[in-house]
């Protein structure tokens, strides 16, 4: 059996959602209604993201600045990451942050262009920052979150997913092992609906359950 780990970033490999902490400093107000029409299906979370940064014209260097003050990364994620690594498992970031966010956290623990990132791409212009998103290969997926568990699904492989968002719920629902961060609102969500998952505060649980698995030849 082969086997993927695909992993959210805001909330869940930073202790913060980063997204919210640059709407909150630099965005105008009013920027959360997009997020209530988002949880009310009423607009995709590609429209909701694109709607929200379209106001946000603050410098990259700034917004990281800022960003470094609130955000550090979640106990052990880089044991997990080196884990995945030295039993071939793929190591996947899957998230709706920003891109160059990502890569700036990946840089401070060392792991920078080695772990794939499945997230939108931001470009900084005088009328906001513009998001170009990844493309979706299923026309059944409602994100680019759950596109990707399928895509690895298809292709015969087990997958584990690690969120704490409502955009993961989809794709934790169609994953074969769901990991909620503690309290979030992914974790609600899948107690609420009756779907078994694991609920995490760091990232040691998941080396637990991974290693356990290894221990009795799940995979």
């Amino acid at each position: 059996m082969r086997f993927a780990v695909l992993c959210d970033f805001d909330g869940t490999i930073v202790n913060v959602d980063t997204c919210v902490q640059i709407l909150e400093k630099y965005a105008e107000e009013g920027w959360r209604i997009f997020d209530e029409q988002y949880e009310k299906g009423e607009i995709t979370l590609e429209e909701c993201l694109q709607k929200e940064f379209s106001t946000v014209t603050f410098s990259k260097a700034l917004v990281l600045n800022e960003l470094q003050k609130v955000a550090s990364v979640r106990p052990n994620f880089s044991q997990l990451v080196q884990l995945c690594k030295e039993n071939g498992f793929p190591f996947m970031i899957v998230s709706a942050g920003l891109d160059f966010v990502i890569k700036h956290f990946l840089k401070l623990e060392g792991w920078y262009n080695s772990i794939p990132i499945h997230a939108p791409k931001a470009i900084f212009t005088a009328h906001g920052i513009k998001l170009t998103f990844p493309r979706q290969f299923h026309n059944t997926s409602i994100n680019f979150k759950d596109d990707m568990v399928t895509q690895y699904k298809d292709r015969g492989w087990k997958v584990a997913y690690i969120g704490d968002g409502v955009a993961d719920y989809v794709a934790a629902k169609k994953a074969d092992i769901p990991f909620a961060i503690k309290g979030s609102k992914l974790a609600e969500l899948l107690k609420k609906n009756k779907i078994p998952y694991n609920e995490i505060s760091d990232f040691q649980q998941v080396l637990e359950s991974i290693t356990q698995m290894l221990k009795n030849n799940k995979f």
